[in-house]
């Protein structure tokens, strides 16, 4: 993906002074091949990115959890320590030998109330001995659970730890996968690689007007037969989908991402100098006081789902199934996103890639 994608956007960005000319030459199936190719390994290289960003996720939350659970445990093993060292080696002996004994007590008083006396002494110290005790026991066994807690957390982090190397071994397989079929394309194969792209986008686009079309003119003619039978109009039992105007906060979130075009593209990041794509939408919002969640698939199930005839600026677009990248969405026909590190983050069509759905998060 990091360098595919770059060709590509290049391709389809970069002016042309060859157009048609020359084109019979280009191999058909060579060219249709290599882009069922690269689609391919993109679609599986965005997936293996997102795997990366939940484990860089996993790894992050697991490093918080093993710093409060070794200063749980830090602290709960000081006062263990101070239980033992108050209940005294005394207390402790005369608890676990049986306490003391009241015959040797009996016969060596001067008297009844003395004996009295002395017992309930002895009656209180064995008390305070033994809850002591029992407190000791139950804070060692604190200092236990706390320990296991912290050899779980610890084993987690380097599981994704481990994860994060080979997701990016992987990642560059892919890379290097895609690079090779790249290659193979001559000057020729490559501008007709550009050139239907181009066309895979226009049809998308004139499909997503028909189907506006076709939406608006349903709505219009339940209107008009609710009203002929002078009822209101049923209202659609589809999932609740945002309309309107984009708020002050979405345009601020837009604004905060375009001025950070042509920044690079790192795993793990979400500014101010790096991004990747959750990382982008994230930092746009939190510019404007909205937090996110960190993955695109978090982020998938966040505001109110909005149809695609209906985007608005700020709004959300995830793309692949299952869903494993987003942008946001600036108005006519164009998103901003994070795409990989070679195009870093930058200004693309909506259709640039297959799109899944829509959210609306201010």
């Amino acid at each position: 993906m990091k360098k595919f994608r770059l060709a590509l956007v290049g391709l389809l960005s970069a002016a042309t002074v060859m157009g048609f000319v020359g084109q019979a030459a280009a191999d058909p199936e060579a060219v249709a091949q290599a882009k069922a190719d690269l689609d391919r390994i993109q679609q599986e290289s965005s997936a293996i990115d997102q795997q990366i960003i939940e484990a860089i996720v996993r790894a992050e939350e697991s490093e918080e959890k093993l710093a409060r659970v070794k200063a749980d445990l830090g602290a709960k093993e000081a006062q263990v320590d101070a239980m033992a060292a108050d209940l005294g080696a005394l207390a402790v002996i005369q608890f676990q030998s049986g306490g003391f004994d009241l015959t040797a007590q009996l016969l060596t008083s001067d008297s009844e109330s003395s004996f009295l006396s002395s017992l309930a002494t002895i009656q209180n110290e064995t008390d305070r001995s033994n809850a002591d005790l029992q407190a000791l026991q139950v804070g060692q066994s604190e200092v236990e659970k706390l320990r296991s807690e912290a050899e779980r957390t610890d084993a987690a982090l380097r599981a994704d730890l481990a994860a994060q190397q080979q997701l990016a071994a992987e990642y560059d397989q892919k890379e290097a996968e895609a690079e090779a079929v790249y290659k193979r394309l001559d000057a020729e194969e490559k501008e007709r690689l550009r050139q239907l792209e181009l066309e895979r986008q226009r049809q998308q686009e004139e499909a997503d007007r028909r189907a506006a079309a076709a939406a608006a003119q349903a709505s219009r003619d339940r209107g008009t037969q609710a009203a002929a039978g002078g009822q209101q109009a049923p209202a659609s039992a589809a999932a609740p989908v945002a309309a309107g105007n984009a708020s002050s906060r979405a345009l601020g979130a837009v604004a905060a991402a375009k001025a950070q075009v042509g920044k690079s593209y790192r795993w793990g990041t979400s500014g101010p100098n790096t991004f990747d794509c959750s990382g982008l939408t994230s930092y746009a919002y939190r510019q404007v006081g909205i937090n996110l969640t960190r993955s695109s698939r978090g982020q998938a199930g966040l505001g109110t789902k909005v149809a695609k005839s209906d985007l608005q600026p700020g709004d959300l677009v995830f793309y692949y199934s299952p869903i494993s990248h987003v942008g946001i969405y600036i108005g006519n026909g164009k998103i901003v996103d994070a795409a990989n590190p070679r195009s870093g983050v930058r200004i693309t069509s909506l259709n640039s890639m297959p799109y899944v759905t829509a959210r609306r998060v201010a």
